[in-house]
């Protein structure tokens, strides 16, 4: 009997790590469903919020017409240039037409554009990430079968409860791990201190890892979807901040090229100061991506917490299968070897 108990251990083992893979493994219409989600907000928000509010900011602070409609206007690139006739229309193309006093009472007359924008470049960064943002929380909240981000969050609790318990028992079975997601959803702020300690993991790990569990266990759909915003917290500390940390800090780097560029053609007077779009556009696609950065390193775990995950990764958990952190492991080896070998004394003389 003590054979066959020592057998079903490792199957029991092999379950989980099993249903990990499975939950790495995403179907095409859960992105699908994600890419159709952040299309239909994106669009929502452009023509319905974004296109008015920039028609009532020209229109009121401007105190200025557009036209958007197809109108021929008149437009001069800079004062003494030839004018131009431009075709407006609504996505691509408006005219910013300064009021003047009895042009309704000649009406074969053309307007004379002062600005031309082009509201769908100038507020695209913006527009989209407010559209993903919202379809990520939306998509959290779906069943597993259409929701990526649900399955991801899923996936990742899994890993964090199979990490403890490797510490805690070595090889375990499924009785132990629903014991161990027992004691952490019924922990009140005193036991989650304790539990945090016999975890060897810091509290606000074990916060959000109470927060996701109380997310997965949701038996109502309202309740559900206000704890989904623990949950995303939960997966951007223990995942998002930490595989795409560099991948992030480069795009910021990536988007203060492009504003620099930009803003020296303009200096060089290649951009028009009356088509100011892609000024707007490099501006807020740097605003964005510094804001994306600033929300991972609020929800990015600190920085001993960041190296007691690295070593601990390498080590246990269902990711120890794939091999994480040996490399950086080697790496540290090496440079200690290079380190006792530069500091080491020369020899006094040689014989």
């Amino acid at each position: 009997m003590a054979d066959q108990e020592i057998d079903i251990v490792p199957e029991l083992q092999a379950s989980n790590r099993k249903e990990y893979f499975e939950l790495s493994k995403h179907t095409s219409l859960q992105y699908i469903v994600y890419a159709a989600m952040i299309v239909s907000v994106v669009s929502f928000l452009h023509i319905i919020i974004a296109m008015p509010m920039m028609d009532v900011f020209f229109t009121s602070f401007m105190h200025a017409d557009v036209a958007s409609d197809g109108e021929v206007l008149e437009y001069r690139i800079a004062e003494g240039a030839p004018k131009d006739e431009v075709v407006t229309n609504l996505f691509t193309n408006w005219g910013i037409v300064e009021r003047i006093a009895g042009m309704e009472n000649e009406p074969d007359k053309r307007r004379v554009a002062r600005y031309l924008f082009n509201p769908t470049l100038a507020l695209l960064p913006l527009i989209l990430f407010i559209g993903v943002a919202i379809s990520t929380y939306v998509v959290s909240f779906l069943p597993k079968s259409i929701g990526l981000l649900r399955q991801k969050i899923q996936r990742e609790i899994m890993n964090m409860l199979d990490t403890i318990s490797i510490s805690l028992y070595g090889e375990h079975t499924d009785s132990e791990i629903m014991d161990l997601r027992t004691r952490v959803i019924d922990a009140d702020i005193r036991d989650l201190h304790d539990l945090a300690k016999e975890y060897k993991i810091s509290v606000d790990e074990m916060k959000n890892l109470q927060g996701a569990l109380l997310w997965q266990e949701a038996t109502s759909p309202f309740e559900s979807f206000i704890r989904t915003q623990v949950a995303l917290q939960f997966y951007m500390r223990s995942y998002f901040s930490i595989q795409y940390a560099n991948a992030i800090l480069g795009m910021v780097y990536m988007g203060a090229a492009v504003l620099i560029i930009i803003i020296g053609i303009r200096g060089l007077k290649f951009i028009p100061s009356s088509e100011p779009s892609v000024i707007l556009f490099a501006l807020s696609l740097e605003f964005i991506l510094l804001i994306v950065y600033a929300i991972m390193l609020i929800f990015s775990p600190k920085e001993d917490e960041r190296e007691q995950n690295a070593s601990s990764s390498s080590d246990t958990g269902i990711f120890s299968m794939f091999g994480g952190g040996s490399q950086d492991t080697s790496k540290a080896e090496v440079e200690s070897l290079l380190k006792i070998f530069l500091t080491q004394p020369p020899d006094s003389k040689k014989k």
